[in-house]
């Protein structure tokens, strides 16, 4: 891990390798677990050489690496015996949904950990499990992966959603077939619900129909889990409800920040088999929105424009398919703030940016307003160039590569670039800052 730190950007490190662990020996080949589902394609396709040669050069010996998930859960080793074959034995499923698929972020740890143990330990770990989050942060991911996992365990499963239960709840009782909703619905192993929060628009016989049902699946020991877009206790139900909603874990989905988007948008382009440098993916991480879902229609708006217009996939091509996103954040910002902010952080007139001042203290604020002008706008080498004086292209190059050794290694030029981009919340028009030498 030591040989590897030293020669891996700290980003990728801390995101990709610093989590991982060495299991075990298999032959000559030293196997490495990852906690990310999808790290493991990462590693292998960016750590499988590098690796080798760190790992052959602790041991003394020549090693190769082989890369795997932890704790996901596997499948028996022999099948478990089916139950009484059921029409809903797996109800509702999408098979696309599992624990492998499921991107983990640090923000959603808690809720994947919790879901692993509910599918690993069905009616004993965390029963009812709840679980709550924004929109399209994966709750109905981790609730079809719980249940894709206890179905080929062999147990009967069904997934539902508040409006389907209710509507099969009413259509129930009017018909007056109550013994065969009751089968269907309070009779299975794994019982999901999703959208659980829509039961504080539901009557309260629909309410008590709910509670009752959810005491008849803890007799029988069947897992409870149920997603919804508020914590338990703010669902606006029954007391005696809301009491079986919350008796058990709550584990909430957290938007995704900064680190975790970028996990995200590697995932996805790792999934889709995509070509797209560390730069674009750190450039869509830091603009765009917070959803999971969203985040993947960006990548695949992404792929899908420079592949219809024959274009690289480069940043004014990221800049282009965040469209009105970006600009609507970024609209206070332009090049003028930005390296008035700068300026203005380091008590320099614009004209050290700009000019041809070469001294310390100017080379290192002009390299900061490469990497904000850079970073925040999505400026290419060259727009940055003309920006800073008609620098070229290469000399921002160097800056950029330059300013990234530091962010890792000086934290005085991590706080100016953060104090910075806080100034600029609040940014004064440009003209405040002399532009005398």
């Amino acid at each position: 891990m030591g040989r590897l730190q030293l020669q891996t950007p700290k980003t990728a490190f801390d995101t990709w390798i610093a989590g991982t662990v060495g299991e075990r020996f298999s032959g000559d080949t030293l196997v490495v677990s990852t906690s990310a589902s999808f790290g493991v394609a990462w590693l292998e396709r960016r750590m499988q050489e590098s690796g080798a040669v760190a790992a052959s050069a602790a041991a003394g010996r020549p090693l190769k690496v082989a890369f795997e998930i932890r704790g996901a859960p596997s499948a028996p080793a022999s099948p478990a015996p089916q139950p009484q074959a059921r029409p809903h034995a797996a109800s509702g499923l999408s098979p696309g949904a599992t624990f492998a698929s499921f991107v983990q972020t640090p923000e959603n740890r808690l809720a994947l950990a919790a879901a692993l143990a509910a599918a690993r330990s069905p009616g004993a770990a965390y029963n009812p499990l709840f679980i709550y989050g924004g929109v399209g942060l994966g709750k109905s991911h981790l609730l079809q992966a719980i249940g894709r996992h206890a179905a080929d365990a062999g147990l009967s499963v069904l997934y539902t959603t508040t409006e389907d239960l209710t509507s099969a709840y009413l259509r129930a009782m009017r018909e007056k077939r109550a013994a065969a909703f009751r089968e269907r619905f309070w009779s299975p192993d794994v019982f999901l619900l999703d959208d659980a929060h829509a039961l504080a628009d539901k009557s309260a016989r629909v309410q008590e129909g709910v509670q009752h049902g959810l005491d008849a699946l803890r007799r029988k020991g069947s897992q409870i889990v149920l997603a919804s877009d508020r914590p338990a206790l703010a669902i606006t139900v029954d007391d005696r409800l809301r009491s079986r909603l919350a008796g058990g874990l709550q584990a909430d989905l957290s938007a995704p920040g900064p680190e975790a988007r970028l996990i995200l948008f590697t995932a996805f382009a790792d999934e889709s088999k995509a070509s797209v440098s560390d730069d674009v993916l750190a450039f869509l991480a830091e603009h765009a929105v917070a959803d999971v879902q969203v985040i993947k229609g960006t990548l695949t708006r992404l792929l899908a424009l420079a592949d219809l217009t024959s274009q690289a996939i480069t940043l004014d091509l990221a800049r282009q398919t965040l469209g009105a996103q970006f600009s609507t954040e970024h609209s206070q910002l332009s090049t003028e703030s930005i390296t008035a902010a700068v300026a203005r952080y380091y008590g320099l007139p614009l004209s050290a940016l700009e000019g041809p001042r070469r001294d310390k203290e100017a080379s290192a604020a002009r390299q900061i307003a490469m990497h904000l002008l850079h970073t925040l706008l999505g400026l290419s080498a060259e727009e940055v160039g003309a920006t800073l004086g008609g620098r070229d292209r290469a000399t921002i190059l160097y800056g950029l590569r330059r300013t990234a050794e530091r962010l890792r290694q000086d934290n005085d030029a991590a706080t100016a670039v953060s104090e910075i981009r806080n100034a600029l919340t609040a940014e004064p028009s440009p003209q405040q800052v002399s532009t005398s030498a």
